[in-house]
């Protein structure tokens, strides 16, 4: 165990026993400052990965019953929260799509019909890498885009002969810091673009009784991301990264060389597309679905469930058995399912215990704050906060107590519930603090110092959209 993860370890249990063996301050019921104790331990051991953060997340079930909280039935009940099976058919819906290759098919069509200069090239790439992420992980789109990026930054230095060392340089770093922006932006637009996005719908559902479905957040995602996405094009081709060359016909004919060489569409393709269509067909007009009698019990989880199945039950033309196989199931994130489910049963004894009103109450000194500059304060904290710490475990971690400080100031909770979830999403400064980000990282175009330099600034980006998002589009909305 690395020696930070050794302190974290020790520093955790300690606070934890000290608060344990401390009076409940005034106010707080003993079994809500026991709920507190298991909170800051919870905390720590995310911040510092002391145990995998799955394994963390375990903690509610093996405590609350122990220190008298709850029921073990009662804490596990989160764990099977309807919005985590919401994911877990995104997941699997998402990897019947990388199975077929259709994901890779549609990138470079786009990439070859949008591609002339050398910054429209990187706006194809960062549009392809956008809508892929809406409902594949980010990771995975990252992934399977950062080959088809390098192919192209080859291709650009062999078949330009004046471009000068600094044009080279700009159009490779801007090129791959797109793809992987763009991907955590693309995310931010679907409920299952981004594990965040997730916790919070649950977490609404659960606390405050208010249902978020798909549409509901893509009229909030949707516009958001497409100014994200406009303002990281812009800063990382026009200010950050001047790119200034037109792309060569060498280099459109790679992408179109890539192309042929995946062949025609196959059938696998063609089924997956059926089913993908379908799903996001549901999802979008689900409220006027459940107008219609038989389906007036369909859910956007049932959708993703319902899209699962028939991904595991269509035949494959190419390969033998179905177009997805169980086997493929080792690679669905089951840790951040687990997560999901410890996060929500912690925010679920939040509230029940009487604590995140205790918080709530701690905090109206800062009643006095403008909304506004109230709501840009957190998007701030918690953007550079989820530089060094998981964007799951700070959603989780701070929506009960902000949501309880929003009811205490006489605020709608979405006000600044919203900015913890979608800054959350917002980390682009660090390798560390998103997988797009590592996996451009490792391409070794560019330094940290560089990163950093161009993370900053849409931070900062991030940090004015999110505001004026929570603040003045989140309340009607939601």
């Amino acid at each position: 165990m690395a020696a930070y993860r050794k302190k974290g370890f020790t520093i955790g249990i300690g606070i934890f026993l000290i608060m344990m063996f401390s009076p409940a301050p005034s106010g707080l019921s003993e079994i809500g400052w026991d709920v507190a104790a298991v909170a800051v331990l919870m905390a720590i051991w995310w911040a510092t990965e002391t145990v995998p953060v799955a394994i963390t997340a375990l903690l509610p079930l093996a405590l609350f019953p122990l220190l008298g909280v709850t029921s073990f039935e009662e804490a596990a009940v989160p764990y099977a929260n309807k919005n985590i099976y919401l994911f877990l058919g995104g997941f699997m819906l998402a990897l019947g799509i990388e199975s077929s290759g259709l994901h890779k098919r549609i990138a470079l069509k786009m990439i070859i019909l949008v591609g002339s200069s050398g910054r429209r090239l990187v706006g194809g790439f960062m549009l392809v890498a956008a809508l892929i992420s809406m409902w594949v992980m980010n990771t995975s789109t990252t992934l399977m885009l950062l080959p088809i990026g390098l192919a192209v930054c080859g291709v650009m230095s062999e078949t330009i002969p004046d471009i000068t060392d600094k044009d080279r340089s700009n159009f490779d770093t801007a090129l791959l810091l797109g793809i992987a922006y763009a991907a955590t932006i693309g995310g931010m637009s679907t409920l299952i673009g981004t594990a965040p996005n997730i916790v919070f719908s649950a977490f609404m559902q659960d606390t405050y009784g208010v249902e978020i479905s798909m549409f509901d957040w893509m009229m909030l995602g949707v516009p958001l991301a497409t100014i994200m996405l406009f303002g990281a094009w812009m800063l990382l081709t026009k200010y950050v990264f001047p790119i200034n060359f037109v792309a060569t016909n060498d280099a459109r004919n790679e992408l179109k060389s890539m192309l042929t060489n995946m062949g025609s569409f196959t059938k696998d393709e063609k089924r997956i597309s059926v089913i993908f269509g379908l799903a996001v067909f549901a999802w979008v007009f689900r409220t006027l679905l459940n107008r219609i009698d038989f389906l007036s019990g369909l859910t956007d989880a049932g959708i993703a469930i319902i899209a699962a199945i028939l991904i595991f039950m269509t035949p494959s033309a190419s390969k033998r058995g179905d177009l997805l196989q169980w086997e493929k199931s080792k690679d669905l994130p089951w840790g951040l399912l687990i997560l999901f489910g410890g996060g929500l049963s912690l925010a679920a004894q939040i509230s029940s215990s009487g604590l995140g009103i205790w918080i709530g109450n701690s905090l109206l000194i800062l009643s006095t704050v403008p909304p506004i500059l109230l709501i840009l304060a957190v998007a701030t904290l918690i953007i550079f906060l989820t530089e060094i710490t998981s964007n799951v475990t700070t959603t989780t971690t701070f929506l009960p107590v902000f949501g309880a400080l929003a009811i205490a100031i006489g605020v709608l909770p979405v006000s600044l519930t919203v900015p913890v979830c979608l800054a959350a999403s917002c980390a682009f400064m660090l390798p560390v603090a998103t997988p797009p980000n590592a996996i451009v990282y490792g391409s070794n175009k560019f330094t940290i110092a560089t990163m950093m330099r161009a993370g900053f600034a849409l931070n900062i980006v991030g940090i004015l959209v999110v505001t004026i998002f929570a603040y003045y589009f989140a309340p009607l909305i939601f």
